[in-house]
């Protein structure tokens, strides 16, 4: 054994004999149970398929004890036992003796991941261990060295005590190691994201979730289509030093590699791919000129490439698109100053984005926790990429005393980075609408929304951590002494996206209606007749709904003399 390596050997006893429990030896068929200390009960991730019936499993002990007696009925070591009727929540009291130590306890089950962190963690990396305790078997079970810390902005304060993770996989030598966590991406570096602030706790993921299906792949999926322009993650319930510490989202950064953004040419130095996050919130219109010298513009902050890799560092890219953005109300070409906004932004990604964060009233994403990416600086027009992160404060929550967070809130837009001027702008009005009606038909569905959030939440609730949760975080100064009650919650958000979505479709996203205007461009030309005779020729009239005005002569039906009128009024211009 190298000195390294009898280091790190020493540096996990210690960590055991401060962290471990008795518990870390009882497995059933090969799973863990994880010792909560404040509760005293064991949490094993066990497959769903197991809940709603009886489960039969192996019983391992360690050598400090032989035997459990559950329910009255004695188990050895390597012997069975059934479980009857596994539900979330439900507990199996047992007893045991381990060395001149009677232990009383309980079993429960859990179908999410439980996620053990064992070290003393604050505002810098140090090293600590992290465990996966997940049903798949291909899924590593044994303690792995990382390095973790806390993250976060009003999340990590002070006073603040269910804590964000970021953490980073390493080996004995220090050296970073890339794990696959899950069924997500394999890498070194990983976030864990509590929802402290959210009585809900799943805003975020499920917020994440619904951007991922909705929004239209980004320009540069064509030259690389594994990129993904968001963050997946995995819901878990986490362990920390032997206490039960909740509910959290394992989730993906946005970095270079999940945008696939081109590397910086290691041996020239030269700079291809860039990423930004902006952070903070600032008067849009005033940019002071960036000072390539520093990480930070403008309430951005350099992403990729870090700084301390290449300095100076370049904000050029960033800049011009902001100061495009800015110089709107100084143009008057209306026409074409929107068409020159797709040199600057992928501009369908974009318009998804506005529809995104106007239907969840995501307020503390219109000008900040957004990531800008580009490509390649190197190569043709930058295109920037615009991802969100962190959208917890959306779909109502009241996280923020004072903030007006009703459903029928206006806009109160704050032009930024051409989100909110665009809205206003022809031919990207025209397309946004479009597109917003496209979406009400389906991931927009009022009804489909408020299914992906109660799906979640079911899910919370049947394997139990919905219980662990609120009985863990109740009247916790994170929610300003609230009660954590999760179901009540989800009859708010319910209430909230009905409420939301009447609301857009009346008063923002309200259809304007042209006489012919059957693809809603703007404009009535010979692309309207084309649709009309091909929904006519198709016999599909359910998709009128998504058009305008098929019916041209205002019979109540769609037919050729529909067709036949819309073509007098393009040739007479009418």
């Amino acid at each position: 054994m190298t000195h390294l390596s009898r280091r790190w050997a020493m540096i996990l006893l210690a960590m055991a004999a401060t962290f471990s429990t008795w518990s870390q030896v009882i497995r059933l068929d090969g799973q863990k149970a994880v010792h909560d200390k404040r509760s005293n009960v064991w949490l094993c991730s066990i497959s769903q398929d197991h809940f709603g019936n009886d489960w039969t499993a192996t019983v391992r002990l360690d050598s400090t004890c032989n035997s459990l007696v559950i329910d009255g009925i004695t188990i050895l070591d390597g012997e069975q036992f059934t479980f009857a009727g596994i539900e979330g929540g439900k507990q199996y009291p047992f007893t045991t003796v381990a060395g001149v130590d009677t232990i009383a306890g309980a079993i429960t089950f859990t179908w999410l991941p439980v996620l053990e962190l064992n070290g003393d963690f604050g505002n810098e990396y140090v090293t600590g261990t992290v465990t996966l305790n997940a049903p798949d078997s291909t899924q590593t079970k044994e303690d792995l060295l990382a390095k973790l810390k806390w993250r976060g902005g009003i999340t990590n304060t002070g006073d603040k005590h269910k804590r964000n993770y970021h953490i980073k996989f390493i080996n004995e030598n220090d050296e970073k190691v890339n794990r696959r966590m899950l069924d997500l991406r394999k890498d070194n570096h990983w976030k864990l994201d509590g929802g402290q602030i959210d009585p809900l706790r799943i805003r975020n993921r499920v917020c994440t979730d619904l951007w991922l299906d909705m929004s239209r792949q980004p320009w540069n999926h064509e030259i690389d289509p594994t990129v993904i322009n968001g963050s997946r993650g995995r819901l878990t319930e986490v362990i920390l030093n032997g206490e039960y510490h909740g509910i959290y989202g394992l989730i993906e950064p946005i970095d270079r590699k999940q945008i696939g953004l081109v590397k910086t040419d290691e041996t020239t130095g030269e700079v291809h791919g860039q990423q930004w996050t902006a952070k903070l919130k600032y008067p849009t219109y005033i940019l002071p000129k960036p000072d390539n010298n520093s990480e930070t513009w403008n309430g951005n902050e350099v992403t990729y490439p870090d700084i301390e890799d290449v300095f100076p560092t370049d904000w050029s890219t960033l800049y011009n698109a902001f100061d495009f953005a800015r110089r709107v109300d100084a143009v008057d070409d209306w026409q074409t100053l929107s068409d020159s906004l797709g040199y600057y932004f992928d501009t369908p990604v974009m318009e998804d984005y506005f529809i995104l964060i106007v239907a969840l009233q995501a307020l503390d994403n219109e000008i900040k926790n957004i990531y800008y990416s580009c490509y390649d600086k190197t190569v043709g027009a930058p295109r920037l990429i615009i991802t969100p992160w962190d959208l917890d404060v959306s779909v109502g929550a009241k996280s923020i005393p004072g903030l007006d967070v009703s459903p029928e809130r206006p806009l109160n837009w704050i032009a930024h980075v051409a989100l909110g001027d665009m809205f206003f702008w022809s031919s990207h009005r025209s397309n946004i609408m479009t597109r917003y009606w496209q979406l009400r038909k389906t991931w927009l569905n009022t009804d489909s929304l408020i299914a992906r959030f109660q799906h979640a939440v079911d899910e919370l609730e049947l394997c139990g951590a919905a219980g662990r949760e609120e009985a863990r975080w109740s009247g916790d100064s994170d929610l300003g002494g609230a009660v954590l009650d999760i179901s009540s919650e989800m009859e708010y958000i319910a209430d909230w996206i009905t409420r939301r979505m009447a609301y857009l479709d009346e008063n923002v996203f309200v259809r304007e209606l042209i006489p012919g205007d059957v693809n809603q461009d703007g404009v009535v030309n010979i692309a309207d007749a084309i649709m009309l005779i091909n929904v006519i020729l198709n016999g599909d009239m359910s998709q009128q709904e998504d058009l305008v005005n098929t019916d041209v002569n205002d019979d109540g039906e769609t037919n050729i003399h529909d067709v036949i009128d819309l073509i007098n009024m393009i040739l007479n211009g009418t």
